[in-house]
């Protein structure tokens, strides 16, 4: 479930997005586009298919209106696999404008094309749509990289030209009053894009599937029979099965990240015996990789499909937090003819008709820290130093951000702004980060570069921002995820616990020389067996007398050798791998973030003794797969899990919650119609960078985390809260001045609406309370331009002891209760807030 191996060539939160003509450091850079013509009368009916208007030259039907210097045939600059790019060389003010006869977008969903912003790049350029060829309302973007060529994409509803009849083209303007004929800049690759309709949630019977033309959901083929997973002879639905030839005691296996199965009421697949039929099987499932108790399943009839269900709990596995393996089993020791699997899935169980919910409001578990609520940023996010960015950070009432981004943090140099072998800066600098954060009011985590730096550089960063330029930035991480293969390290030994924590020491105790107010933190992960790079290294466990060579062990018996205790240590998780995502397993996946904390905690008590008890955990990555996001990471589930993640993190003794990140890029990742949503491509950020940001520019992830502003941001009392059904998530709060309890209730059922019976102990609710939420049908307003896409809020009216409230499908919801005025109960917190406890 953890970020361990990231192939180094991934589009991820490490990595920079690479085109085939150069890396594009500029993920961020604006995002805003215009409509395109499509081709005349006839295309007035909804779009089917993707129109192409310029592709190393223009298409038909299309015009060059331009009042720039413009070639339609250049081949100056040109991106790979292309034959020419139109290059612009703008005056103040000049623009390009292809121009096309009035037509209808009815249809068409998004804009996209390539720019690459020529030898110095655009700081500024103005876009602006064109209907009945009268200009409407510019948006203005940048700044556009130098030598990059970048892909950029917008819906045309945040553009104001959706469905309208009359577009006739666009245009790109010089935007600064400045003439930069002799700088000019480039576009190829215009299309566009047929809208996509929405995605319906998955049928309520298709639970999680395991096998759906091919291997899903994250399940892999593990079999030790002969397997053909792609068979097309024998098929059940869609274009193949699996075609199974078993030997004795061999197996169709089916293998899976520790699996919770609570919601999952049976398992169903289809099942033919081939042309002889009669073979006799035995269906056997594991928990953690120990084998339960079989099910025969046989003898098979020849040349027919049959349906097989068998429940969770004749298979040993019912409410259970670690199925891993299935397997269809030759158990009678002989050989047996071929036979055909095909429509491999868990099935949910129906929901409760009453979900029992329970609050302690007498017990805090602890206090919300202020880092719970941050973002990663990063040097190549060219809008991050933008009016436009200050005012989504304040719309979110974000607390935290990091810089300058994953992996590249081990290749930066700040001083220079610029990484390894790179001679063209990045487009946001320490400083334009420095100002955002400190224009927020944020607190702020930097990644000193371990990869390639030096302690030297590190303190020098430290002086330059805390006494030169008396920024106050506290937390500095030395490295990023430096136990991994994918990370840069230019040492003798790389990725080297060893190495690590000895240079560690010196990092340390330079930066703190330079400002002893710094915080200093360590990278970690949560076992002691994870990434053992070395077979010559391993240490003795001092509590449990066990030997271990992973990284954590290694790293931290070394401090304990040097007497070197770090501030805090750095972890970083991710549910998924690319291609292995799952709606139901990752809404299944934020509960274990306590055993994550467990483990941290414990390992640190057993290395560095008392000491331990000095050193805090942060998490300052997380997101929901480690590497090539797709549409799931732009999608509805995406926003629930982040809202189901924080919640359960502030349960634990983490002081930190770093989503990655505010901006990133779209890209082409797992787009599977097993997953839910509608947006087609995927994006670590939250937003893209469009400015101004409209709603379809604001993914899902940025709405339900503004939701949780009116849930917390530090401060809080976190309560004990407890759901009788798995797809029901409850977290509870009590606000520090106020005395009102927020409640967090997260609806994972695609389908079913949930009532909730709401029991509070130790707190009476005022009758009328505040509801925000948001779900389903503000999902689709994004896309569709009708109605709210923002967070709804309403008010209820509640009262008393045990409360009822109906939560929408695939949804989160925060109800701030009041307590009721003249209500004698004196609970922990009132006690605290006047001094009494």
């Amino acid at each position: 479930m953890h970020p361990k191996r990231k192939p180094s060539a991934a589009f991820g939160p490490k990595h920079r997005s690479s085109s085939a003509n150069g890396v594009v450091r500029a993920l961020g850079v604006v995002l805003a586009l215009f409509a395109l013509g499509v081709a005349g009368p006839a295309r007035a009916q909804a779009a089917t298919t993707d129109l192409t208007v310029y592709n190393s030259g223009l298409a038909p039907d299309w015009q060059n209106w331009s009042w720039a210097t413009v070639d339609l045939a250049s081949t100056a600059v040109v991106r790979s696999g292309a034959t020419s790019s139109i290059s612009v060389a703008a005056s103040a003010w000049a623009a390009l404008w292809l121009q096309h006869a009035a037509f209808s977008t009815a249809g068409y969903g998004n804009l996209t094309f390539w720019i690459n912003g020529g030898p110095s790049g655009q700081s500024k350029l103005l876009v602006a749509p064109a209907l009945d060829n009268v200009g409407q309302a510019s948006i203005a973007i940048g700044p556009i990289a130098a030598n990059t060529w970048q892909q950029i994409s917008i819906p045309l509803a945040s553009l104001g030209v959706d469905n309208v009849p009359n577009l006739t083209g666009f245009w790109i303007q010089e935007g600064t009053g400045t003439d930069q004929t002799q700088n000019p800049f480039y576009v190829d690759g215009i299309v566009l894009t047929a809208a996509v309709a929405v995605v319906p949630p998955p049928a309520l019977d298709g639970g999680m599937a395991l096998y759906q033309d091919a291997f899903v959901s994250g399940w892999q083929n593990w079999s030790w029979a002969a397997v053909d997973a792609a068979n097309t002879a024998v098929v059940h639905t869609g274009a193949s099965s699996i075609a199974v030839t078993a030997s004795p005691y061999s197996a169709l296996a089916f293998h899976h990240g520790a699996l919770d199965t609570e919601l999952f009421a049976s398992l169903t697949f289809w099942i033919n015996g081939g042309s002889t039929g009669g073979q006799v099987l035995a269906l056997i499932a594991s928990l953690g990789g120990v084998a339960q108790p079989g099910v025969v399943v046989g003898p098979l009839a020849p040349n027919a499909w049959q349906k097989v269900v068998v429940s969770a709990a004749d298979l040993g596995v019912a409410s259970r937090s670690n199925l891993t393996d299935i397997w269809l089993q030759e158990h009678t020791g002989a050989v047996v003819p071929t036979f055909y699997v095909d429509d491999v899935r868990l099935d949910l169980a129906p929901a409760p008709t009453v979900v029992n919910v329970k609050v302690d409001a007498k017990t805090r578990i602890r206090r919300v820290d202020a880092r719970t609520f941050g973002l990663n940023t990063a040097v190549w996010d060219g809008a991050l130093d933008t009016p436009t960015t200050v005012a989504l950070l304040d719309e979110l009432d974000n607390r935290a951000l990091r810089f300058p981004g994953g992996s590249t943090s081990d290749t930066y140099h700040w001083k220079t702004n610029l990484s390894d072998g790179q001679t063209t800066p990045w487009v946001t600098s320490f400083d334009e980060f420095a100002r955002t954060a400190t224009s927020t009011h944020a607190q702020v985590f930097i990644t000193a570069n371990y990869g390639s730096g030096t302690p030297d550089e590190a303190a020098e960063w430290v002086r330059y921002s805390n006494v030169h330029k008396r920024y106050g930035f506290q937390y500095w991480e030395i490295g990023n995820e430096i136990y991994g293969s994918w990370e840069n390290d230019t040492n003798t030994r790389p990725h080297d616990p060893v190495t690590y924590a000895t240079r560690f020491a010196q990092y340390a105790r330079k930066m703190k020389a330079a400002d002893p107010l710094v915080k200093i933190g360590a990278v970690i992960e949560a076992s002691e067996d994870s990434d053992d790079n070395y077979a010559d290294e391993s240490v003795i466990n001092p509590r449990t007398g066990a030997s271990h060579s992973g990284w954590s062990a290694v790293m931290l018996a070394t401090f304990q050798k040097l007497g070197v205790t770090p501030d805090f240590v750095a972890y970083h998780r991710y549910e998924q791998g690319p291609g292995g995502e799952s709606d139901v397993y990752l809404l299944g996946a934020a509960k274990t973030w306590s055993n994550d904390a467990a483990a941290i905690r414990q390992m640190l008590s057993d290395y560095l003794g008392p000491r331990a008890k000095r050193v805090e955990l942060t998490c300052t990555e997380t997101n929901s797969v480690y590497s090539g996001p797709g549409k799931q990471s732009t999608s509805l589930v995406n926003g629930l899990f982040l809202a189901d993640s924080m919640g359960s993190i502030m349960k634990t003794e983490f002081n930190s919650f770093l989503w990655w990140d505010l901006r990133n890029g779209q890209g082409q990742g797992y787009d599977s119609d097993l997953l839910y949503g509608w947006r087609r491509y995927g994006d670590y950020g939250i937003v893209d960078a469009a400015q101004p940001a409209g709603p379809a520019d604001r993914y899902p992830t940025f709405y339900v985390y503004k939701l949780l502003k009116h849930y917390a941001r530090g401060g809080e009392s976190v309560l004990d809260a407890t759901s009788s059904y798995a797809g029901l998530g409850v977290y509870a709060v009590r606000e520090p001045h106020s005395r009102a309890l927020n409640l967090l209730l997260i609806n994972k059922h695609p389908l079913v609406s949930l009532s909730a019976s709401i029991a509070i102990d130790g707190f009476r609710a005022d009758e009328r309370a505040e509801v925000y939420s948001y779900g389903i049908p503000e999902d689709q307003a994004a896309q569709t331009g009708v109605g709210s896409a923002d967070v709804t809020q309403s008010t209820v009216d509640l009262g008393g002891r045990t409360l009822t409230y109906s939560i929408a499908p695939y949804s989160a919801t925060v109800i701030k209760l009041a307590k009721r005025r003249g209500d004698g109960d004196r609970d922990r917190d009132d006690r605290e807030e006047d001094g009494s406890d």
